[in-house]
Formats: C-alpha cells, sequence, structure tokens
C-alpha cells in the first residue's frame, strides 16, 4: 500500500509542478493553473490521511482491537471544503472546476498504479 501511495504521491507532485509552471508560463490560464495546484495538493493531504487511517484500522483488526471512531472522513470532507471555499472566494484567481477535479488525482494515480503493480506481477492467470 505504502508503494502504491508513494507512486499516487508522485504523480499528483509532478502534476501539480506542471500546474504551477504552466501558472507561470500562461498568464491567461492562471486562475486555472492556480485551481489545478490547489486540488492535487488537497488530494496528495487526503490520500495520506486515507492510507494512515487504512493503516490504523489495520493495525487495530490485527490486534483483535474494537472500532476506534475518528474523524477521519470529516477531515477529507473538510479538505476539499476549503478548496472549495478559497475558489469561491478569489474566483478570478482560482478555478472552482479546475480544484475539484484536480482533487481527485491521487485516488485515480493509486488505480492505474494498482494496475500496473498487478499487470507487472501477475502470473498470467486470471
Amino acid at each position: 500500500m505504502a508503494e502504491l501511495l508513494q507512486r499516487a504521491v508522485r504523480t499528483a507532485l509532478f502534476f501539480m509542478s506542471a500546474a504551477l509552471i504552466a501558472w507561470v508560463f500562461v498568464p491567461a490560464g492562471r486562475a486555472v493553473a492556480a485551481g489545478l495546484a490547489i486540488g492535487a495538493a488537497a488530494s496528495i493531504v487526503n490520500g495520506i490521511l486515507l492510507a494512515r487511517r487504512v493503516e490504523l484500522l489495520a493495525k487495530a483488526a490485527a490486534e483483535g482491537g474494537g472500532r476506534r471512531l475518528g474523524a477521519g472522513f470529516a477531515l477529507r470532507i473538510a479538505t476539499v471544503l476549503g478548496v472549495v471555499l478559497i475558489a469561491r472566494r478569489f474566483p478570478e484567481h482560482v478555478s472552482l472546476p479546475a480544484a475539484l477535479g484536480a482533487c481527485f488525482i491521487v485516488p485515480i494515480a493509486v488505480f492505474f498504479a494498482a494496475i500496473a503493480q498487478n499487470k507487472h506481477r501477475s502470473d498470467g492467470k486470471g
């Protein structure tokens, strides 16, 4: 799991770097580039929070402990809500659709990294 998250975070960081380079060199698309960069940052934060939550649940299941309640989902939703609030507060500087779209970069990158890893490790069955 950690390897998949590392690949996804690396992909999101490259995407965010490309968005920031576009922000510098394409003045007409600065709002979109800023939205993509902010959304990618929120996606990275959410990916790390989700991986931490999965590790905690796996540890609790292995130890036979009870279900521990937490604010994991609420914190991930609050991160995206923060991105939306920034985009709504500064619409001339941050594009809301671009920011919301970029919030899904890490989950999509994890999906494709898992497919690539499964194909690489596959023995030809299934």
